[in-house]
Formats: C-alpha cells, sequence, structure tokens
C-alpha cells in the first residue's frame, strides 16, 4: 500500500492515475484523491513553460516557446490547436515538459527541459523533434509529416498554359564574297531570266 506522499511523488514524476493504480494494486479512486493537487501543479508548470523562451545556438529567443510551436506548426500546415501539453518533475528537480500532437495518423511528441527564471525562463530542446520545433528554419518539414497524394477523378485537368512566341530574330547576314556574281535561283533559270531581271 502506497503512502499518500509516495503516489504523489510518482505522479508528479509523470506517471498517470491508473499506472500508479495499477502499480499499488489499490482502486483509482484512491489514487485520484491525492493526485489532483500534484496534476494541478504539472499542469501549471507546463503552462509557465510555454511563456519561456526556447534557448537557441545564440542565445535565448525573442519569442516565446508558445509562439515559436504556433509559427512551425502553422508554417508547416499543422493545427497549433491540437496540441497537448503536459510536465513532470524530474530526479534531479528540473522539469520536463512535452508537447504532443497529431500529423496525419501518426502521434507525434517532443520534449523539453524547463527552467524557471526571470523573463519566464527558459526552455532546451531534449530530443529531435523537439530541435526541429524551434529551428528558426521553418521551411523543413517535421520528419513525421509524409505528404499523401489525393487523387480526384471527378475534377478536369488543368489545361495547359499556351506558352509565350519567342520574338522573331532578325535573320543572319550572309556574306558575299566579292567578285563572284550572284546564284541565279531555279526558277529564273527554268524561265530563262537573267540576275537582272532581263529575259
Amino acid at each position: 500500500m502506497l503512502r499518500p506522499k509516495e503516489i504523489q511523488a510518482r505522479i508528479r514524476s509523470g506517471a498517470s492515475i491508473e499506472q500508479v493504480a495499477e502499480a499499488a494494486c489499490v482502486d483509482v479512486s484512491r489514487v485520484e484523491r491525492f493526485a489532483h493537487p500534484v496534476l494541478l501543479e504539472r499542469s501549471r508548470a507546463a503552462e509557465l513553460a510555454t511563456a519561456a523562451h526556447p534557448v537557441l545556438a545564440d542565445g535565448p529567443a525573442v519569442l516565446t516557446l508558445l509562439e515559436t510551436i504556433t509559427s512551425a506548426l502553422i508554417t508547416r500546415g499543422l493545427d497549433p490547436d491540437s496540441t497537448n501539453w503536459d510536465a513532470w518533475r524530474n530526479e534531479d528537480g528540473r522539469w520536463t515538459v512535452q508537447l504532443s500532437w497529431q500529423a496525419g495518423l501518426s502521434d507525434n511528441v517532443a520534449h523539453f527541459r524547463f527552467t524557471p527564471g526571470a523573463h519566464g525562463g527558459t526552455v532546451t530542446a531534449f530530443d529531435d523533434a523537439a530541435c526541429e520545433l524551434i529551428d528558426p528554419d521553418f521551411a523543413r518539414p517535421l520528419r513525421p509529416v509524409a505528404p499523401i497524394a489525393q487523387l480526384d477523378f471527378e475534377e478536369p485537368l488543368p489545361q495547359p498554359q499556351p506558352e509565350e512566341q519567342p520574338e522573331p530574330s532578325k535573320p543572319a547576314r550572309t556574306r558575299k564574297a566579292k567578285g563572284k556574281p550572284p546564284v541565279p535561283a531555279w526558277e529564273d533559270v527554268l524561265l530563262g531570266v537573267r540576275s537582272g531581271g532581263q529575259r
């Protein structure tokens, strides 16, 4: 049987109510009574972390974590409102913040280390997904997102646009050899017309 402090310690370190109840072989309702204040603490830590500033290669960013994540997801065609935030305290006393979101059929997670402090504190990326989300180069797509081709056979295919015709270029000047008479055309030869226009 777990004591209330042990239940809260496990919840604070990231375990769910169901996980603690199963591990202690007790009813979920017993764990819920002691877990509620700790879950509020975790939720508050996650909220504070979204107002912290991501640490980049050249120092903390001006934008907050939430602003950075929102921009990154919108740029990649994802809905920033469909994200879930969670946080838990590690054994060293520091907070790990988890962002989860869905892209297509895949569930994705990114983890950050949150350090409270002045001006909201700072967050550092803890895994590759987190690094990609706070990367200032938003043009790169996130790895888990794969475009799926959508075929619609009822819509007509777009007609190709006529290409612009190039302007006619001036004919190349041919250099006439000096001292040689012009060669008559074959019509002139058949009709007996001389090069001077005389018959």
